[in-house]
């Protein structure tokens, strides 16, 4: 009887956390749905959080099982630190256009870091309904002179 009782408490326990988890829907090419974005906001933000927070496991669990192929942990770790640096001490985000392509999905991010602000690109999939990020490459913003 009591490993009957601890099956069916694991079985709602599952239940009960995949309930929570947001709902990714799958989208044609172009502008991601309202539903879309927000759960692609929340993976990217959590993310980002994980950084600033020096939790690198947890932040490395958001990236794509393609990504975790290419890059140990290790990597990742000194990937970000030596680059990638605005992330960790970064003063907010916030998030501009996000797209379905060929490739998977594209979310741009801004980064506010000491005063200015930094565009990233990220690139995602989504593999059995679950995101991961594949890459985060920055946007060099260009500086116009005046002549």
């Amino acid at each position: 009887m009591g490993k009957l009782r601890v099956f069916i408490s694991a079985v709602i326990f599952t239940l009960l956390i995949t309930s929570c988890a947001p709902a990714v829907v799958e989208e044609k090419l172009g502008s991601c749905s309202t539903e879309q974005g927000v759960a692609i906001k929340d993976h990217i933000s959590k993310q980002i959080n994980a950084i600033a927070d020096g939790d690198w496991q947890r932040a490395y669990d958001y990236a794509a099982p393609s990504f975790k192929q290419a890059i140990t942990l290790t990597e990742f770790k000194q990937v970000i630190s030596k680059q990638y640096l605005f992330l960790i001490f970064n003063n907010g985000i916030n998030f501009g256009e996000c797209k379905n392509t060929d490739q998977g999905i594209n979310q741009i991010v801004y980064i506010d870091f000491q005063g200015k602000k930094r565009t990233l690109s990220y690139d995602l999939t989504l593999t059995d309904k679950r995101l991961g990020v594949v890459a985060a490459n920055e946007i060099e913003q260009k500086v116009e002179v005046a002549a």
